[in-house]
């Protein structure tokens, strides 16, 4: 799979998990407050139950990614180094709360705002599935038993189009107001649950992977 250029890694050597499942996360409004356009690290703050989550995802034997959208980077609203210090932030309080990501792939692209924008820039910005596939392929994770926990529609149809076992519309950041697109995109043995919080997701995700 050619990789272009900007897709960022936290890690490029992530750990291998030899087919099974992984947890794929949206990281603003998911895994941390939403901010709009996070650029400053002092504005961090973990979502409730975002480290829970991850604790049990880790206790599990889940591989853990964070797949997210980052087109701050393409407006110029966010500098590298900004959005770097963010996801050192985040890791760093992860951390403290005793949890850990597996792998970070962070899309830069936009169609407006990208040059040269072209139909393989929009398999890597979701909903394109190409952020979770490549993560997939680093870590050899099995995507038909994966779940994906967003609060945007586009995050479930990414998870969709990589033929993931399903998604969990959480009414976190945009949720609430993604709610009936997220789930029209149930069908062809791909589920779709739409909960409140964190702490719901987990327990469906517990129940669905048991």
């Amino acid at each position: 799979m050619h990789v272009p250029r900007d897709i960022w890694l936290s890690n490029p050597a992530p750990p291998r998990y030899m087919g099974r499942a992984g947890l794929f996360l949206d990281r603003d409004g998911v895994l941390v407050k939403e901010v709009n356009y996070l650029k400053n690290k002092q504005d961090v703050a973990l979502e409730a139950g975002a480290a829970a989550l991850l604790r049990w995802g880790c206790e599990k034997g889940l591989g853990l990614v964070c797949v997210t959208n980052q087109s701050g980077i393409a407006r110029n609203l966010i500098a590298p180094e900004e959005f770097e210090a963010v996801e050192a932030e985040i890791a760093r309080q992860l951390a403290a709360a005793g949890a850990h990501l597996d792998l970070t792939i962070a899309c830069p692209f936009h169609p407006d705002f990208t040059p040269g924008y072209s139909p393989e820039h929009s398999l890597w910005r979701k909903p394109g599935p190409r952020l979770i596939e490549h993560a997939a392929a680093l870590m050899t994770l099995g995507l038909a038993s994966s779940w994906l926990v967003g609060d945007r529609a586009r995050d479930i149809e990414a998870g969709r189009r990589a033929g993931l076992a399903g998604g969990i519309l959480v009414a976190t950041g945009y949720g609430a107001r993604e709610r009936n697109e997220a789930l029209a995109l149930a069908g062809g043995g791909f589920k779709v649950v739409a909960v409140a919080t964190l702490d719901e997701a987990r327990a469906v995700l517990a129940k669905e992977l048991d």
